[in-house]
């Protein structure tokens, strides 16, 4: 709905959707108010009554990781920068295995027009000792992309991003003779011969349409994206890959208090050039271990690990696939205020080179799960209970976790 046009209805509804989209106030619940205009008998006034969110974020704390071990972190995060419906974030990371700095910031308005525009500058730094199932290293990531964005449609956006990254892994003198757990998957990144540097330059354009109601706690509408990430090849690089990802979300309301929520995710990574060569000692490409799909985790299946579902060799090697499928299904029950419950369904897996996706190689989780958005904050916190009917042997049967955030 815009300024002097014909009043409509239905416009007015695609209005009040993208209003409460932005995530800057609390969800409308109540009509707008409309009133004759003092500019004219055939003009009406609008009036618009919001209540604004805390957009600003500021962390400070610390904590113990099995993944990061003991760590400080601090941060500042704003979805209105100086009232103008910036994004800025900037954080910083540090502890005995981690060090993790960021900067970015995105314009949603560029030169007065709806074109979204952002720089993200990163470095990374984490250590894993080799510890159960995993094999020590060391990954450093330093990067820098270039985002920007236009609307090809009311609720549809074509994106293009550029990115340049310099991966670099590393062994640990102490992994040498470490002791493995026998009864898991081994994690190996010198298996598929990741040590030393590795250079990406990326090109992804992507196609997003978006009509989900609220971006935390969400009712109604969908959202559905083609990703195509090209690396390499004329971008240059060490490595060249190509990686399509299609991811469709759906929300289905049910009762005034309660609604379905439903995703699937696919997605394949295809190498060539000299990625795909293949490796002597391994019989497989050059596709470094970080680029290999491994599910599991708060945001895939939630019961499970992160990183411990996908195929496993004869070795007992966890290999990552190529290409991988996942399916979410939660419905939502509205307490009270910002009180939800989730009953939850998980299902993926990751597969190799060669393979075709079957469903009856699906790890599954399901449970029930208690989110709160907190208050200054403004971002769900999780409690989950999950039960795995369909796991691999040395995965839990059930599990208690937190986390912050959505799983989709």
């Amino acid at each position: 709905m815009n300024e002097g046009d014909v009043f409509n209805t239905e416009a007015l509804k695609l209005s009040i959707r993208r209003i409460n989209q932005l995530g800057y106030f609390k969800p409308m619940e109540g009509p707008p108010q409309i009133a004759p205009s003092e500019l004219g008998e055939d003009k009406l006034d609008v009036t618009f009554k919001v209540e604004e969110q805390n957009r600003n974020q500021f962390t400070f704390g610390g904590g113990v990781s099995g993944l990061e071990g003991t760590f400080l972190n601090a941060s500042f995060s704003t979805a209105n920068f100086l009232g103008l419906g910036e994004t800025f974030q900037i954080s910083a990371q540090t502890g005995a295995r981690t060090k993790n700095y960021q900067l970015a910031i995105t314009e949603p308005y560029l030169f007065d027009r709806p074109i979204t525009a952002g720089i993200d500058l990163f470095k990374t730094r984490l250590t894993i000792p080799t510890v159960d199932n995993v094999v020590g290293y060391t990954q450093e990531t330093t990067g820098a992309s270039l985002m920007s964005g236009f609307p090809v449609g009311r609720f549809t956006r074509l994106f293009a991003s550029y990115s340049y990254r310099v991966v670099n892994i590393e062994g640990l003198s102490q992994s040498l003779g470490a002791a493995l757990d026998p009864t898991s998957p081994t994690f190996d990144p010198f298996f598929f011969g990741a040590e030393g540097k590795q250079k990406e330059s990326t090109f992804t354009p992507s196609l997003v349409h978006n009509t989900v109601d609220n971006p935390w706690t969400p009712r109604s509408g969908k959202k559905l994206s083609l990703i195509s990430q090209i690396t390499g090849g004329p971008l240059q690089g060490t490595l060249d890959y190509f990686r399509p990802e299609v991811e469709a979300i759906v929300y289905i309301p049910h009762t005034r208090r309660t609604a379905l929520g439903l995703r699937f995710d696919t997605a394949i990574i295809i190498p060539f050039g000299k990625t795909a060569t293949v490796d002597p000692a391994t019989g497989r490409n050059t596709l470094p271990f970080y680029q290999r799909f491994f599910l599991g985790g708060e945001t895939e299946i939630r019961g499970v690990n992160i990183r411990t579902v996908g195929p496993v060799d004869s070795d007992n090697h966890a290999l990552g696939g190529n290409k991988k499928a996942l399916f979410n299904a939660e419905y939502y029950i509205d307490i009270v205020g910002p009180l939800r419950g989730v009953l939850f369904y998980d299902a993926g897996q990751a597969y190799l080179e060669g393979e075709s996706i079957d469903i009856r190689k699906f790890r599954t989780s399901t449970g029930v799960e208690v989110r709160f958005i907190m208050p200054v904050l403004n971002v769900p916190f999780r409690l989950i209970y999950a039960w795995n009917p369909q796991r691999d042997a040395f995965q839990p049967k059930s599990g208690f976790k937190f986390a912050v955030g959505t799983t989709f």
